[in-house]
């Protein structure tokens, strides 16, 4: 059973293979065939606007159907939404077809999650959660690769129809080996293992396992905002919508950013794919650097690295040669090192956060902020930028971070 688990995982590498460099092949088309900094912002928040959707539709149909055909039918479509890509010209028709493939893309998150509690023995949970988080990790980094080769000599629309045969072969790979359903295991499982949690937060970080009412959000109250320890979780979880709100404000346009000031199609993606491999080198080693630490004094030193990283790479759009030196250093360090820490750190914090009663009101409340904000800095990114540019742009985003971190460093547990 655990070599069929091995052969099965593999279709998330190829699958990640075909969706790590999308984003940032978007962004680069659009601006090839004629749009501004403003259209980028829309494909964006258009794709995740999509996410709150899509996570809730994947998230409800796994506890209903076959986990493996939930997974086929969204490699199947993604696929197709990327052949859709390779053909279109059309800038709104570029956004309809990217935010196709997210809606169909998040399909696989929870199924696989899912997969591995049923069809591994417990004692293997941690190893199998890690090697698919490793798997699709691997497979983004090995798209951006390819695509940062190949932007050299081939179309922008030319590479997705070569990504589409990694997805095609994603779809024929899950096919043939992923396993059904054995035991029927329903998504709260997922949140008593904080492996499990953590790899499927980081596969996409929305959780709906209800859908939350405006009483669920009564916890932001100011009253309780203001009264310790009871404000831990609120304040918690504004902490974290601030880190998506900056996250949607550098990362919508930082691509188009390096592509405006000077730099080659090339050099975009590279800077981009390096910043993927600091984020793999680095995500392996966190996790014992944070065992026996304060979560909230890690996290609070991550943020601060992210938005210092964040508030240089703004200011080194002078010229191109200074985006790209200082977007070597600094997008590595932001991307890798500081997003590792962060991602270990603060998905701890939440994992420990919702382990009382009210887990799926708690998870609901917070992947909603989660999708509102990335939706919220995806779009505010256009007009900051249209207004004052760029630089201004990335600056509020690394000042953004500075808060977030001052409120992971206030929190006090109850």
């Amino acid at each position: 059973m655990q070599a069929r688990t091995l052969k099965w995982m593999w279709s998330a590498l190829l699958f990640g293979t075909a969706s790590g460099p999308l984003s940032t092949l978007i962004t680069l088309q659009i601006l090839e065939i004629g749009g501004g900094p403003v259209q980028v912002a829309y494909a964006i928040s258009l794709s995740n606007v999509v996410l709150i959707p899509a996570s809730m539709f994947w998230g409800f149909m796994a506890d209903r159907y076959d986990r493996k055909n939930l997974i086929i039918v969204g490699f199947t479509f993604s696929t197709l939404s990327l052949l859709v890509l390779w053909i279109v010209r059309s800038i709104p028709v570029l956004d309809l077809g990217y935010a196709a493939f997210t809606f169909f893309s998040t399909s696989y998150n929870t199924p696989m999650n899912l997969l591995i509690m049923e069809t591994t023995d417990k004692g293997r949970w941690a190893s199998s959660f890690s090697r698919l988080s490793m798997m699709s990790s691997v497979g983004n980094l090995l798209g951006l690769i390819i695509s940062t080769l190949a932007v050299g000599f081939l179309r922008i629309s030319q590479i997705y129809l070569i990504l589409s045969m990694f997805s095609t072969s994603a779809t024929v790979l899950a096919w043939s080996y992923t396993p059904k359903s054995l035991v029927g295991v329903e998504r709260t499982s997922m949140l008593h293992s904080l492996e499990s949690f953590a790899v499927r937060l980081k596969m996409l970080p929305l959780i709906f396992l209800h859908i939350p009412n405006l009483h669920s959000f009564k916890m932001f109250r100011l009253n309780r905002l203001t009264r310790k320890p009871i404000n831990y979780l609120p304040l918690l979880y504004i902490a974290i919508t601030i880190f998506y709100v900056s996250s949607g404000l550098f990362n919508t346009l930082y691509p188009a950013s390096l592509y405006q000031t000077g730099l080659q199609k090339s050099e975009v993606l590279g800077i981009i794919t390096l910043g993927m491999v600091a984020q793999i080198l680095t995500f392996y080693f966190v996790g014992h650097y944070i065992e026996g630490r304060d979560e909230r004094e890690v996290s609070f030193r991550a943020l601060l690295l992210r938005g210092s990283g964040y508030i240089a790479m703004g200011l080194s759009l002078l010229n191109s040669m200074t985006s790209l030196l200082l977007g070597l250093v600094f997008y590595p360090l932001s991307a890798g090192l500081a997003f590792s820490l962060y991602y270990a750190a603060s998905n701890t914090l939440i994992f420990k956060a919702v382990g009382g009663r009210r887990q799926g009101t708690s998870l609901g409340v917070y992947s909603t902020l989660v999708g509102i904000a990335l939706f919220t800095g995806s779009l505010v990114s256009a007009y900051i930028s249209k207004v004052a540019g760029y630089t201004v742009d990335f600056v509020v985003a690394g000042l953004l971070l500075y808060v977030s971190a001052l409120i992971f460093k206030y929190l006090e547990e109850g």
